[in-house]
């Protein structure tokens, strides 16, 4: 495939190497950025419905209170900020 400018190189560089549900992804957001950019106008509950589906859901079955928790509890401590204070 013969490429028209310097950027499309540049995507198609970016994009071979990634897993094919990642590059189905990256598809989905390129076609959410043109539809925008051509379509400014668009509807901006379906153009967020578009956004999100090309990120995929957020699967946790966990409590808001149990997910806070766990993140809590991974984070360390660090001594890194008592030198700058």
């Amino acid at each position: 495939m013969k490429t028209k400018t310097i950027f499309e190189e540049e995507l198609l560089k970016e994009v071979q190497d990634l897993p094919e549900p990642a590059q189905e992804r990256m598809v989905k957001i390129v076609r959410f950025f043109k539809k925008e950019i051509i379509q400014p106008g668009a509807n901006e509950k379906e153009a967020t419905r578009e956004l999100l589906s090309a990120c995929g859901a957020w699967e946790d079955t966990r409590s808001v209170e149990e997910q806070l928790n766990d993140i809590h509890s991974s984070r360390k401590s660090t001594d890194r900020t008592e030198k700058i204070f």
